[in-house]
This record gives structure tokens, C-alpha cells and sequence, in this order.
């Protein structure tokens, strides 16, 4: 079964997300803060999913950690945020984020970032 991560400080959001990717026949990993989801793409998950403001580092930060590591040069990594503003959008793309994925989340958006990805 394909791994999925989810990084999200917000639990409610965090759920909401696992309960839409039930849809799917992923195995769910998840993190409430960016050193968890450091430690969990550990295990190598083919599709992470990172909130752009969690309390101790933004997830372009944990992204342009990934990215320094062989293993996530090539993983696809998907921003969420419920902003949308110039500098986060860029922060996003310079981290190396594949694609953006705005809160509230959509099924319909969803659906389309895994049919790409995985």
C-alpha cells in the first residue's frame, strides 16, 4: 500500500484530510509539527502533504529539508494553506512544493492532486 504523510498543526484539518484520503487506498501517516513530519518521510511515503504555518517551522522549511535528502528530491510535496498571499506562494515554490492545495479542502481538488501524484 502507498504511504501518504499529512503535517498539520491544526487537528481538526489534520482529520478532515485523513478522512477525505480514506477514499483511497493509501496508508496514512501523520504529523502535528514539522520535525514530525522530518522523522516520519523516514519511511519513505510516496506523496506528502505539509501545512504552510505550523508552530516551529513552515513547511516550505521542512520542505527544503526533504529536498536535501536523496530519497525526497523526486517526492511529490503538496502545500496546504488557507492563505494565499504573493510571498507564501513563492516561499512554496522555492522550497522545491510541487503544487498548492487551499483550505477548506476540496474533494474534487484533492482527487485531482492524487490522480497526478500517485
Amino acid at each position: 500500500m502507498r504511504k501518504v504523510l499529512i503535517a498539520d498543526d491544526d487537528f481538526i484539518s489534520l482529520e478532515v484530510l485523513k478522512a477525505m484520503l480514506a477514499n483511497f487506498d493509501v496508508d496514512i501517516l501523520t504529523a502535528m509539527t514539522g520535525q514530525e513530519a522530518l522523522a516520519l518521510a523516514e519511511q519513505q511515503p510516496e506523496l506528502i502533504f505539509l501545512d504552510y504555518e505550523m508552530p516551529d517551522m513552515s513547511g516550505a522549511e521542512v520542505c527544503q529539508q526533504l529536498r536535501q535528502n536523496d530519497i525526497h528530491k523526486r517526492t511529490p510535496i503538496i502545500a496546504i494553506t488557507s492563505h494565499q498571499s504573493a510571498s507564501e506562494m513563492s516561499a512554496c515554490r522555492e522550497a522545491g512544493m510541487n503544487a498548492t492545495l487551499h483550505k477548506p479542502v476540496s474533494p474534487e481538488a484533492l482527487s485531482e492532486l492524487m490522480s497526478e501524484y500517485l
